[in-house]
C-alpha cells in the first residue's frame, strides 16, 4: 500500500489520530486518550477534543506550534507572532488556565511576557487538545483544558518487518526567511527502539499583512533522544531527553508589537523523563504506569547597549503514576484508574543591574503539588432496557498545594474538584453527551509575589528622572474555583453516497461561572497629570504610575462548537465554528482573552493515482469590540475588524506505484498561508498577523 493510500485511510474520521491514540482493525476509528487518560472513541468521547496524527502535523508545514490549531474551534494563540512570545486560550482562558503536556509531562512555564511553547513542532508525532475543565484527572490548570503533546517514537516510521531507518527533512518558509534543517535515525531491533534527532531553525524578520516587519530574528537547536525496552511479561521502561536553545534578537517583550530596543535573548529548556509501562499478565488487576520527571527552563535577556543582564529560571521535579483496573458484571464493564500525582517549582529571578541581583517581576520562590485522583468508565448495555449503549464516567480529585517565596508569608490550600459525564447512544448513527462538574486552579508564584517595577516613563518635566508602575505582591490571593457543565450531541453516517464514505459531526453548547478569577490588573492613578508632578517646588509629591498587582474577579463564559467533516475516496471536507462570550459577573466589562465568532471550513482533493492531496482553507473571523474595566485595563477597549483568509496546501508522497517505486519515501508539502496577503489583528496585544507565506517542507525517509 502506498503511503498516500495509508494516509487516506487514517483520514477518515472527524479527528483524526493523536498521542498514544489507537484504531480499530479497519483503521476508521479515533480515540482520545487524554480525556480520560485511556482510550477512548474520539466522536462519542462526553466532550469536545480535537486530535492530529503525524500526516496531519507535517501536512500544515508547522513552524511553530500555533500552526497546528488553525482548524479547532475556540483555541487562539496569543502573544503576537514571534516564537518566544507565543501562549494559548482556550475558551477564552489562557496562560496557566490552560494544562500543556508533553510525554504526559506537565510544563509548568509560566511569565509575563515569554511564551510556553519551548518545542519545535518536528519533533511531533501526535497532538491532542481537549477543550473544558478537567481538574478532575490533571488537578490544577485544567479549567480551560489540556493540550498534549506526543514526541516520536520509532514505530512512527518503521513499517512491519523493518528494523532501522533515516530521515532527512528541509523545510523553508518566505514570511520571515525561515530555514530548517533535521536529521532523524531510528531503530526497532528485537526488544529494544531507539530514536534520535537534531534540528536547526533559523528565521528573520516577520513581515506582517500590513507591510510592516516585526523584529524576530532566531537561531534555534534541538535535540531529541528517546530509548526504550521492553524486559517481558508486560514491562517495557523508556527513557526521553528533548532540548531546546533559541537565540534571538528581539525587543525584551517578545508579544505585542513591542518596538523598543532588542535585545540579546537566549532560550534554554531541556526536559529527562520516563516512562514505566507494567502489565503482568498474571494480575489482570495490574495496568500501571509511571512517568517521573525532570525539566530546566531558562530565559536570559543582555542588553547591548548597557550590558545589563537579566534572567529567570524555573525548575521542575515531579511524576505522576496511575493504574487501571478492568471490571465487568452483568451488562455493565469498564475501567477503575486511579492514580496521583507530585511536582514542585523552584524560580529564581536575576538582574545584574538590580538591588542585591534580584529582578523585577520575578519572585525567587517555590510552589509544590501533590494530588490523588479516582475515575471510573462504564459502559452499559440496554441501560434500563432502553434501546443503545450508556456511558457513564464519574471521577474525582483530591489537591493539595503550597507556595513560598523569600521575605511573603507561605500560602497553601486544598481542593476537590468532581466531574460526571455521559454519553447515550440510542442508535448506531446518534448520541447525546454532557458533562458537569467543578475545577480549581491555584494561584501561581509570579502571581502571589510579585514585585519591583513594571514599567517606567520620563518624568512629564524634570529631565533624567523615570516615573514608575511598580508590582505589589498579593499573598491573599484566592484559588480560582470553577463550576461548569456543557452538553452536545453528534451524528455518524456511512455509505451515504458512495461506498465506504462517511459523514461524522458534533456540536455543544457550554457555560462556565469562574470564582476568584485571577486578573493582572495595572491601576493609573486619575490625578498624576494634575497633582505632584506638576506642582513646584516638590514636583515628585504623589509621581507615580501606580500599581500593578494581581487581584481576584468572578467571570462568566458561555460558547458553542461545532465540527463536521464528510470523508470519501476521492474528497474530504471539513466544517467547524466556535463562539465565545465571557465577562467579569455582574457587570457589562468583558474578559480580555476572548476571540471573535471564527468559522472554518477545509477542502480536500485526493489524487491517488499519484499519491497526492490538494487542500483549500478559509477563515472567516467576524468583528470583534469588547469594553473592558477601565481601571484595570489600558486601553480600556478593543476594536478589530472582521477578516477571511485563504490557505493553500498540497501533499505528495509518491508510492511503490510511482516511477516503479524510485520516490518511495520522498514527501513534499507544500503551500501558501494568507494567500490574499490580508491584514488581521487575531491577538489581544494588537499586533498584526503574518502575512502572505509560502513555505514548503521536503523530506525523505530510507528504511530497511
Amino acid at each position: 500500500m502506498s503511503i498516500f493510500r495509508r494516509m487516506a485511510l487514517a483520514s477518515v474520521c472527524l479527528i483524526v489520530p493523536v498521542t498514544g491514540a489507537m484504531a480499530d482493525d479497519s483503521g476508521l476509528e479515533t480515540v482520545t486518550v487524554t480525556g480520560t487518560r485511556n482510550p477512548t472513541s474520539a466522536q462519542t468521547y462526553p466532550g469536545m477534543v480535537d486530535v492530529l496524527d503525524l500526516n496531519d502535523i507535517q501536512s500544515q508545514i508547522p513552524s511553530t506550534i500555533s500552526d497546528l490549531v488553525v482548524d479547532m474551534p475556540n483555541v487562539q494563540f496569543v502573544g503576537g507572532p514571534r516564537r518566544t512570545g507565543q501562549s494559548v486560550d482556550i475558551r477564552g482562558l489562557g496562560g496557566e488556565d490552560v494544562l500543556i503536556l508533553i510525554d504526559g509531562v506537565r510544563q509548568s512555564w509560566t511569565s509575563g511576557h515569554d511564551g510556553r511553547f519551548f518545542l519545535d513542532p518536528g519533533l511531533l508525532a501526535g497532538v491532542e487538545v481537549v477543550r473544558g475543565p478537567n481538574s478532575a484527572l490533571y488537578g490544577s490548570g485544567a479549567l480551560g483544558g489540556v493540550m498534549a503533546f506526543r514526541t516520536a517514537d520509532a514505530s512512527d516510521f518503521l513499517s512491519p518487518g523493518e528494523t532501522a531507518g533515516l530521515r532527512a527533512a528541509f523545510g523553508y518558509q518566505d514570511v520571515d526567511d525561515e530555514f530548517l534543517r533535521t536529521v532523524t535515525g531510528f531503530t526497532h531491533v528485537g526488544n529494544f527502539d531507539f530514536i534520535g534527532n537534531i534540528g536547526q531553525r533559523s528565521s528573520g524578520d516577520i513581515k506582517l499583512g500590513s507591510d510592516v516587519s516585526l523584529p524576530a530574528d532566531d537561531d534555534i537547536i534541538t535535540g531529541f533522544a528517546k530509548a526504550g525496552y521492553d524486559f517481558g511479561d508486560g514491562l517495557t521502561v523508556k527513557a526521553s531527553y528533548q532540548g531546546f536553545r533559541d537565540r534571538a534578537v528581539e525587543p525584551d517583550d517578545g508579544q505585542g508589537l513591542s518596538t523598543g530596543a532588542p535585545v540579546d535573548k537566549t532560550v534554554t529548556f531541556q526536559q529527562f523523563s520516563g516512562e514505566i509501562d507494567w502489565k503482568p499478565r498474571a494480575a489482570g488487576l495490574i495496568d500501571l504506569h509511571l512517568t517521573p520527571y525532570h525539566l530546566e527552563g531558562l530565559v536570559e535577556e543582555v542588553d547591548p547597549a548597557t550590558l545589563e543582564r537579566t534572567s529567570r529560571d524555573i525548575k521542575t521535579d515531579g511524576f505522576s503514576l496511575d493504574n487501571r483496573t478492568p471490571f465487568s458484571f452483568a451488562d455493565v464493564s469498564g475501567l477503575f484508574t486511579f492514580g496521583g500525582e507530585w511536582y514542585q517549582d523552584d524560580q529564581a529571578g536575576r538582574d545584574s543591574f538590580g538591588s542585591g541581583g534580584v529582578r523585577s517581576g520575578v519572585p525567587n520562590g517555590r510552589d509544590s503539588f501533590w494530588g490523588a485522583f479516582a475515575q471510573i468508565e462504564a459502559n452499559v448495555d440496554r441501560p434500563l432496557g432502553a434501546p443503545g449503549k450508556l456511558s457513564l464516567i464519574p471521577a474525582i480529585r483530591y489537591d493539595s498545594y503550597d507556595a513560598s517565596s523569600t521575605g511573603n508569608p507561605d500560602t497553601s490550600k486544598t481542593s476537590v474538584s468532581p466531574k460526571f459525564a455521559a454519553t447515550y447512544q440510542p442508535l448506531d448513527w446518534l448520541f447525546v453527551f454532557g458533562n458537569v462538574g467543578e475545577a480549581f486552579r491555584a494561584p501561581g508564584i509570579n502571581e502571589l509575589y510579585l514585585t519591583g517595577i513594571h514599567f517606567s516613563v520620563p518624568h512629564p518635566i524634570l529631565p533624567g528622572i523615570s516615573v514608575a508602575n511598580t508590582f505589589l505582591p498579593n499573598p491573599d490571593l484566592k484559588p480560582e474555583t470553577s463550576h461548569y457543565w456543557e452538553s452536545g450531541a453528534g451524528v455518524t453516517f456511512a455509505d451515504l453516497a458512495t461506498p465506504d464514505d462517511s459523514l461524522r459531526a458534533k456540536a455543544s453548547y457550554w457555560s462556565q461561572s469562574v470564582d476568584d478569577f485571577i486578573d493582572l490588573s495595572v491601576f493609573l492613578p486619575p490625578n498624576f497629570y494634575s497633582d505632584g508632578c506638576f506642582t513646584p517646588p516638590t514636583f515628585l509629591v504623589d509621581c507615580n504610575l501606580g500599581y500593578t498587582t494581581s487581584v481576584n474577579v468572578n467571570a462568566e463564559l458561555h460558547g458553542t462548537e461545532l465540527e463536521a467533516v464528510y470523508d470519501s475516496d476521492r474528497i474530504r471536507l471539513k466544517a467547524d465554528y466556535g463562539t465565545i462570550t465571557g465577562s467579569e459577573r455582574g457587570t457589562s466589562y468583558a474578559l480580555n482573552s476572548l476571540m471573535p465568532d471564527i468559522f472554518g471550513f477545509v477542502a480536500t482533493l485526493k489524487v491517488p493515482e499519484v499519491d497526492a492531496a490538494l487542500n483549500a482553507r478559509v477563515t472567516a473571523a467576524g468583528s470583534f469590540h469588547r469594553s473592558y474595566d477601565p481601571i484595570s485595563n489600558d486601553p480600556p477597549t478593543d476594536d478589530r475588524r472582521g477578516y477571511t483568509l485563504l490557505d493553500l496546501y498540497a501533499t505528495w508522497a509518491p508510492g511503490k506505484d510511482i516511477l516503479n517505486g524510485r520516490l518511495n519515501g520522498l514527501r513534499i508539502d507544500a503551500g501558501v498561508d494568507n494567500v490574499t496577503d490580508v491584514g488581521y489583528a487575531p491577538y489581544e496585544q494588537g499586533v498584526g498577523a503574518p502575512g502572505r507565506n509560502a513555505k514548503v517542507l521536503a523530506s525523505y525517509t530510507y528504511t530497511w
